[in-house]
């Protein structure tokens, strides 16, 4: 295919991109499990003489996003949880963090802990004196003990991940004091644990306040959590902005920026604008655009191969689902091969990302991806396929364009890849979505013959925690892409693994699967870019679930508390 000809289907992107568009992903990696003494923080405010009171925050801190939140309740308790976390991590804290290089932990909330010699269980011992916002008292273990199960609960938890990964690992929680407190795990997978602890995981418990969620009740808590981070919440309009204020004397950093805004601006060139008249600090931008801003002088931070980015070809069910269609086209292997080998990812790699990501040949980041090569562009076989499937001239079909809070717009990439599918006869019809508009309809099964975007954090999470049960597994489906019944068979293998050698066993097993079947159309490990203006100095974001804006500094850092530096 002439790349004129996919560059002329991207110029539709600027139209779409102004309508609004909108998943999930990323944590912790398998560790070497370290003694906790010798992760202890590093004191950064060394003690003088000078009576001068402590500095306090000032200044206002605006980041521009394409989308601040799918859903309008927000915490660890709700649907959103996963799609919003990037906005509020920071009013929330952490019994333990990741460092940066994914070595180890260190001390958050919990001051020390220990995994037992049969790896059954961890027990922490948490800090002292950290007290929730809004005069709703002191952090202890009951908060914990509250937070994970109430998150993990079924019946109250609507956040599907946490509820399917790291509920079946629990088996019970116990205090034995306001600050000590045993996770035991039913199976041994106490260290792999540790990981949902952090903010970075997608499914991280910022702990909460039981005595407000027992004022208040579950409902207006979604709306409103309370948590005891460096940011609280003053006000959130869905479909608007966030707008946090620092605590000013908050216990592990007090924020150089007294407030902190997050503005949904779908417009890309409008973000840019707001950049260039300093109307905003930090802004999420395209690939296109670090390339020109970069050359003009702002400085580009990217987070380096941190998502993932496939194309789901929905409507793949059992026969027994109600909207099961015998006749669609991608229910031919044949047909799912050559959408595959119809795309030519190297040249939109370098096209369209301008090197800042890399074909990949999974839905998932796994450590053992190499094992596979992503799918080559063959493009007379793709043809040849089609027509031994019986649609030598194509057919038509449904594409959604639609992303999460956070993740790289897709739209320009989905339009280049109909004008791929151009040459082998399929025509689509194409429509932006708001993700949490249709949610519905994917949940229920209602969009078959219809191809849209999946997005991951990609991080080297530990294996159990890739979101198999909630893809592909047609029993525990929250999100579903892909079904049969060898893959239940399979997914439930995953389920039922006792340690992370069987884990990464089953999980490896799934992939290959997925992989053979051409269930999924895979595309790129990718860069996430951002911009930043010249009020900010340092700004080093980890990933997209936690961007660490409790760290980012002025231009002439006013130097406020940190009981140790960013990890």
């Amino acid at each position: 295919m002439k790349w004129s000809k996919m560059l002329c289907l991207i110029v539709l992107a600027a139209v779409l991109v102004a309508l609004p568009l909108l998943i999930a992903c990323g944590g912790g990696g398998d560790k070497e499990k370290t003694p906790v003494d010798t992760v202890q923080p590093t004191p950064t405010t060394e003690p003088t003489d000078a009576p001068a009171g402590p500095v306090q925050p000032e200044g206002t801190l605006t980041v521009a996003m394409t989308q601040v939140a799918s859903d309008p309740d927000l915490g660890p308790f709700t649907r959103g949880a996963t799609t919003t976390r990037t906005v509020w991590s920071y009013m929330a804290d952490y019994l333990i963090l990741e460092k940066h290089d994914e070595s180890g932990y260190v001390p958050c909330l919990a001051e020390e802990w220990e995994i037992a010699p049969d790896d059954m269980s961890v027990t922490f011992k948490l800090r002292q004196g950290v007290q929730f916002h809004d005069g709703w008292g002191e952090l202890t273990s009951e908060d914990v003990k509250f937070t994970i199960e109430t998150t993990v609960d079924p019946g109250l938890g609507e956040a599907v991940s946490a509820v399917n990964n790291l509920g079946p690992l629990i088996d019970r929680i116990e205090t034995s004091g306001p600050y000590d407190l045993t996770i035991y795990t039913t199976r041994p997978m106490g260290e792999e644990v540790l990981s949902f602890m952090c903010p970075n995981n997608q499914v991280a418990l910022g702990i909460v306040s039981k005595a407000y969620y027992d004022e208040v009740g579950h409902r207006e808590f979604n709306k409103n959590p309370v948590f005891s981070g460096p940011y609280k919440m003053v006000e959130f309009s869905l479909g608007e902005r966030m707008v946090m204020e620092a605590v000013e004397d908050h216990w592990r950093v007090v924020p150089e920026f007294k407030t902190l805004v997050f503005r949904e601006v779908p417009e890309l060139m409008t973000r840019v604008a707001m950049l260039e008249t300093g109307e905003a600090d930090i802004v999420q931008i395209t690939h296109d655009q670090a390339v020109n801003l970069g050359e003009r002088g702002f400085d580009i931070v990217p987070i380096p191969e941190i998502e993932t980015l496939c194309l789901v070809l929905f409507g793949q069910w059992l026969p027994s689902v109600e909207t099961y269609d015998p006749d669609l086209p991608w229910l031919d292997i044949r047909v799912r091969e050559a959408m595959n080998l119809a795309i030519d990812r190297e040249e939109m790699a370098q096209q369209l990302y301008h090197g800042m990501a890399k074909p990949t040949p999974d839905l998932f980041y796994l450590p053992f991806g190499a094992a596979r090569e992503p799918y080559p562009y063959d493009l007379d076989r793709a043809k040849q396929l089609m027509a031994e499937a019986g649609y030598p001239n194509g057919f038509d079909a449904k594409m959604w364009i639609y992303y999460f809070a956070g993740r790289v717009d897709p739209t320009d990439a989905m339009l280049a890849i109909a004008g791929y599918w151009e040459d082998i006869g399929i025509d689509l019809e194409i429509e932006s979505m708001n993700v949490m508009a249709v949610y519905g309809d994917i949940l229920y099964r209602k969009t078959t013959g219809t191809i849209g975007p999946f997005h991951l954090e990609a991080s080297n999470e530990p294996l159990y925690m890739k979101g198999f049960d909630t893809l592909i597994y047609s029993e525990g489906i929250a999100f579903p892409m892909y079904e049969s019944a060898e893959c239940d068979v399979l997914v439930e293998k995953y389920l039922e693994a006792q340690n992370p050698q069987e884990l990464e066993a089953a999980t490896a097993q799934m992939a290959q699967y997925l992989y053979d079947e051409f269930a999924f159309v895979p595309l790129f490990l990718i860069d996430s870019p951002w911009a930043k203006g010249d009020r900010v100095a340092n700004w080093a974001p980890a990933g997209l679930n936690y961007l660490e804006l409790e760290y980012a500094t002025h231009a002439e850092p006013l130097g406020t508390f940190r009981l140790f530096e960013n990890p």
